[in-house]
């Protein structure tokens, strides 16, 4: 069996809101065994992609099973992305 690749495009927006504390845990100590994200942009793209994506909560995600759910918020836009056009490579 063969493998094929396809484009995925989508639209959609979201707005997320974090606490201080998301964003707080992730240091030196916490990318060596987790992820490589330095910036709050990269922390909330990781967070968002979760939260929309694979529907998992905060409290799901490596490195902040121990926060409440509460502390990642998605506040309003598109969290279901429309697809919009899908083409084989």
């Amino acid at each position: 069996m063969g493998k094929r690749t396809f484009q995925i495009e989508f639209t959609g927006s979201a707005t997320l809101e974090l606490d201080d504390q998301v964003i707080d845990v992730v240091d030196d100590a916490w990318r060596a065994g987790l992820y490589d994200l330095h910036t709050p942009e990269e922390i909330a793209e990781h967070i968002a992609y979760n939260l929309i994506f694979n529907k998992w909560s905060l409290s799901a995600l490596d490195g902040w099973a121990d926060q409440p759910d509460s502390n990642a918020r998605l506040l309003g836009g598109t969290a279901d992305m429309d697809y919009m056009e899908v083409n084989e490579l």
